[in-house]
């Protein structure tokens, strides 16, 4: 079912709202750094008070949101005052009211033989701050890949994530980590292959003018560079004046590889290797939790993560995940909440076991 989106302004239904949705229920406050947990303390003559530990400087105005069933409800406030002890008064402003059911059943996980781990953590902002910090080996690197390619194309651009995320290519590379291939612009594509070509001319030529200064040019491949061949943080691009052939894409795609096992031969991204408890689990997600701060670096909405999941029997699975949200729980505790993206075949086949061995069943 598609989601549901009712917004609020009446004041005369603001008292049901806090009855239904806030009243004993998990409360967070939006903050730039994630959501933070906070108490709902009651609702009283068009006011409404929470106790917000942590904040030392209140906005004027804030989003306070909290999920109930299906329903997810994002409010909208005004700051009246701050009394004692962390408690602050605000004026409901509107509601919003998201019908979003989860998916699926997700796990919480225990002690013992269930207990998960993750480690070897690594994420796309960790991969672009290591590659502004070692600027001199990445020209390295661009000036070994040049080598094998100057003499055969007119035009190569070899491009990395550090650079900057605006660059079209980057953007696509980073949404679809699926390698261009446009061997004749001159030529009409097939049916199989015009949504691609077309992707290509409106999104990525369209906004190279270099390219649309060079009209000799008439093809392009281009392929992501991939951590583990998962999280795209380049890309390497060649242009040239005649038609290009599928043995030509071939080792386009091969010199990609070779440009991720540079990096690692040259050690430029490590990895995490303290072990993250996983609080929660489901064939979808996974909550991660922890307290010191040092670990939040690794985590930021919307970013890519890709670590091991420690099994028990020793066994270990592969993941890549997506940061959906980061909360700051009771005693300080940091949970982020990850969608699973890619799991490999036999990590898949190890995670899922792990699963139904703790009662979740797949739908």
């Amino acid at each position: 079912m598609p989601e549901q989106i009712r917004t609020i302004t009446d004041k005369g239904q603001f008292p049901k709202i806090f009855s239904l949705f806030f009243a004993n229920n998990d409360v967070f406050l939006r903050t730039a750094s994630g959501d933070l947990k906070i108490v709902y303390m009651g609702f009283a003559d068009g006011t409404v008070a929470f106790k917000i530990p942590y904040v030392k400087n209140m906005p004027d105005s804030c989003v306070i949101l909290t999920r109930k069933d299906s329903y997810i409800v994002n409010g909208v406030f005004k700051l009246k005052e701050k009394d004692a002890d962390d408690m602050y008064v605000f004026y409901p402003v509107q509601f919003q009211i998201i019908s979003s059911p989860r998916k699926e059943e997700r796990m919480e996980l225990g002690t013992g033989k269930s207990v998960l781990f993750i480690t070897n953590l690594i994420s796309d902002y960790i991969l672009q701050n290591s590659l502004a910090l070692s600027l001199k080996k990445v020209e390295n690197i661009k000036e070994i890949l040049h080598f094998d390619l100057e003499k055969r194309f007119p035009y190569i651009k070899i491009y990395f994530m550090n650079e900057g995320m605006s660059d079209p290519r980057m953007k696509y590379f980073y949404a679809n980590p699926v390698p261009l291939f446009i061997p004749n612009m001159n030529a009409q594509p097939d049916a199989k292959h015009e949504k691609h070509f077309n992707t290509y001319i409106n999104e990525i030529y369209a906004r190279d003018y270099l390219l649309q200064n060079r009209k000799n040019l008439i093809a392009e491949i281009a392929v992501p560079v991939l951590y583990h061949g998962k999280i795209p943080y380049g890309y390497i691009q060649v242009n040239s004046d005649k038609p290009l052939t599928d043995g030509i894409f071939s080792v386009i795609k091969r010199l990609g590889v070779v440009a991720d096992e540079l990096f690692k031969k040259n050690k430029l991204f490590l990895p995490e290797t303290d072990k993250l408890l996983i609080a929660d689990a489901s064939f979808s997600g996974i909550g991660i939790v922890f307290k010191e701060r040092k670990y939040i670096r690794y985590f930021k909405e919307g970013s890519y993560v890709i670590g091991d999941m420690l099994l028990p029997g020793s066994t270990k699975a592969n993941v890549l995940c997506v940061v959906r949200n980061i909360a700051l729980m009771e005693n300080k505790i940091i949970k982020v909440g990850c969608q699973i993206k890619d799991l490999d075949a036999l990590s898949e086949v190890h995670y899922h076991e792990y699963l139904e061995s703790v009662g979740l069943k797949a739908e």
